[in-house]
């Protein structure tokens, strides 16, 4: 139902005028952000007693107007969908009254109507209570606890709750699981006899040591005369996930896999994910396939789809594939699939400079792993280095997925794009002052040609001793790519087509985007089971936004708990972000940011801080200067151009993503999950 702030409504105008926009709102308690869909609408800076209505996520219309600053501001009017139907909190005896308490920021307190049959009540406890009333103007949410998670202190308890509050469900209904077991655990010849047959093809996966499954596979073949064909294979997930299923209704809901430190939450049941959609060597699986046929100049000349059945030669790690890279010796390779990974090599440098030529944006951000035990306590975080290997699969699978997008576009076929829009002309100038107080030359980022410029600024960054700020600054200026039905292309990828196609085992518009392949395939209009394609690029969006806030969210909470150990120990950090109350640390090589509230600071200042306190059970961390003295600012910072990151500056933080490596993460936080390591096609 649609809660109301205001009955009134301005009608949208342009210019300096007010206008209705609707979009999903990042909550931060006293203000939010809403995240506009629409092209060329930046964040607005949500304020005001509507925001007592609505939740962290939930879909709203807000009445905007641009400020003297340039942003735009306004006020909700109307939540037009909730994000979910539960909230997850800290129980809390207040007088008489029980009263849930939501992490900071996501909402209001909420009072408990009631407890269900065998829940009891536990003072300080994480519980999830399902809402039965929501918030008005008068009067505050309410509704029953239905389950009790457990003590803050408890990592494991503490990641339920960051699950339950995003909507991320764990187990599957029965009937769910039932259904991708009834397809058996082995294959059949009779399965795969009207497919193209690419078993005598050497083919391989290429993954992290740690993988469980192997949803993609390549091939590379030498035609003669320069030219080579590029095979990307990847498991047919639309021959098992049919539409108008219950499978496929538990997929859509889900809309993508969840890595976490300690776990996976898959999109699809293990018989699927962990099985027959997994291309382990020597058992056949059936695909599809995009081959792309390359002239020496790294030029695409002809493209191919099909459905395929393949039989991989070998599963390789990405060390191995370093090593063979490297002129190294790995055992069990077969001749033809060794030859095949030479080629291999030598193609994805030719293809990155292809696509750094165009504009492509290659962002270097250091990339973490957190290892935890069977009982998901943290033991420790380790760097994962960057090898031309993972370039390799990058490279290859934005190949297949701008290919595939080619097709269907040019087909005339309905198809989600995965759109990336330019950037925010003010954001860009928020970030050349930035990067200029750093001693950086980016002013001619706001040019006509913000790509060139940003490169650029990348080239300034390599061997910049602030590199991974600098980095990190950049892809915070960026606007988020999404799911949509209609795009102008992809920013960040410098590509006027692009779409996912490569991970249907883990993201929901994959596997739209294979069935409309294998409409087009069949001769056929694939109608994406009359869903509308606008509808699930929104709904797709918002659960990728989930999923990845619950994945940075409990990597903080694992940080946070090693680091506790650590309070009153004094840590070399570097400042990242500046905010009105002080500034975020990144202390060390720990990947971890902590607060420091001391004002007058900038980015890329070098201070000695200590852990003052550590919050597990937000995952925060607070910090002090070493010995109370200030730092000695590098260089002057004039005052009015201090880059902030408030409510009026750089707009909402979102995890910091390298648009090549991301569609391949598989397992960033490592643990016992599938464990991919490096993005595949952002």
């Amino acid at each position: 139902m649609k809660q109301h702030w205001k009955k009134k409504e301005t009608r949208a105008a342009s210019g300096g005028h007010e206008a209705i926009v609707e979009g999903v709102i990042q909550h931060k308690g006293t203000f939010a952000f809403l995240l506009s869909e629409k092209e060329g609408v930046g964040d607005v800076f949500i304020r005001g007693r509507g925001l007592d209505l609505a939740m962290d996520g939930d879909r709203v219309r807000a009445r905007v107007r641009p400020e003297k600053t340039g942003r735009l501001a306004g006020e909700i009017i109307e939540v037009v969908k909730r994000a979910r139907t539960s909230m997850v909190g800290i129980l809390k005896r207040v007088k008489n009254s029980w009263v849930l308490f939501p992490e900071k920021g996501s909402a209001p307190p909420a009072l408990v109507s009631g407890f269900a049959p065998k829940v009891v009540p536990l003072e300080g406890a994480f519980a999830v209570l399902e809402v039965t009333r929501w918030p008005t103007p008068g009067n505050g949410a309410s509704g029953l606890v239905n389950e009790i998670l457990g003590d803050p202190g408890d990592v494991r308890a503490r990641i339920d709750s960051i699950l339950r509050a995003r909507g991320i469900k764990e187990n599957f209904p029965p009937e769910v699981t039932a259904q991708a077991e009834s397809y058996g655990a082995r294959l059949e010849p009779a399965q795969w006899q009207d497919r193209e047959s690419l078993i005598d093809l050497p083919i391989c996966t290429i993954d992290g040591a740690d993988a469980k499954d192997f949803d993609d596979a390549v091939s590379l073949e030498d035609l003669g005369g320069g030219l080579l064909r590029l095979g990307v294979h990847i498991a047919d997930v639309a021959h098992y996930v049919r539409t108008g299923t219950a499978l496929d209704a538990e997929a859509y809901a889900r809309a993508t896999s969840v890595y976490l430190p300690d776990r996976v939450v898959p999109m699809l049941p293990p018989a699927l994910s962990d099985n027959l959609c997994s291309l382990v060597p020597r058992q056949e699986r059936l695909t599809v396939s995009a081959f792309m046929d390359i002239n020496p100049a790294g030029k695409v000349v002809k493209r191919r789809l099909a459905n395929t059945v393949i039989r991989s030669w070998r599963r390789f790690t990405y060390e191995e594939v370093q090593t063979l890279l490297e002129g190294g010796k790995v055992p069990d390779v077969p001749k033809a699939v060794g030859e095949a990974v030479g080629r291999m090599g030598a193609l994805t440098d030719l293809l990155y400079k292809r696509r750094v030529a165009r504009g492509a944006l290659d962002f270097n951000l250091p990339e973490y792993r957190i290892n935890a035990d069977p009982h998901g306590r943290p033991l420790g975080v380790s760097l994962r280095p960057r090898l031309k290997s993972h370039r390799l699969i990058e490279e290859f699978m934005l190949l297949a997925n701008e290919a595939v997008a080619t097709e269907l576009y040019n087909a005339k076929r309905p198809f989600l794009h995965r759109r990336h829009d330019n950037p925010d002309p003010l954001k860009l100038k928020n970030l050349a002052v930035a990067l200029g107080e750093l001693g950086l030359t980016a002013g001619h980022i706001e040019g006509s040609n913000a790509a060139k410029g940003l490169q650029d600024v990348l080239r300034q960054a390599a061997n910049h001793p602030l590199s991974n700020l600098i980095n990190s600054l950049m892809v915070r200026s960026m606007k988020q790519a999404v799911y949509s039905p209609e795009s102008e292309g992809h920013f960040g990828i410098a590509t006027r087509f692009y779409s996912h196609f490569t991970s249907p085992i883990r993201r929901y518009p994959d596997l739209l985007t294979h069935r409309a392949v294998k409409a087009l395939l069949a001769g056929r209009k694939e109608n994406h089971g009359a869903l509308p394609l606008d509808k699930a690029g929104v709904h797709c969006s918002e659960r990728e936004r989930a999923a990845a806030d619950a994945e940075h969210k409990s990597v903080d909470i694992m940080r946070a708990e090693m680091l506790k150990e650590l309070v009153g120990s004094v840590m070399d950090g570097a400042v990242t972000t500046v905010i009105d109350s002080g500034a975020f640390v990144m202390l060390g090589d720990t990947g971890a940011e902590g607060l420091l509230r001391v004002n007058g600071l900038k980015p890329g200042t070098k201070v000695k801080v200590m852990i003052a306190a550590v919050d597990t059970a937000e995952g925060k961390i607070d910090l002090s200067l070493e010995g109370g003295r200030p730092p000695q600012p590098q260089g002057r910072q004039p005052e009015g151009n201090r880059p902030r990151l408030t409510p009026g500056g750089q707009g909402r933080q979102r995890p910091p993503l390298n648009f090549a490596r991301a569609a391949r993460n598989k397992g960033r936080g490592g643990g016992r999950g599938r464990g991919r390591g490096r993005g595949r096609g952002r």
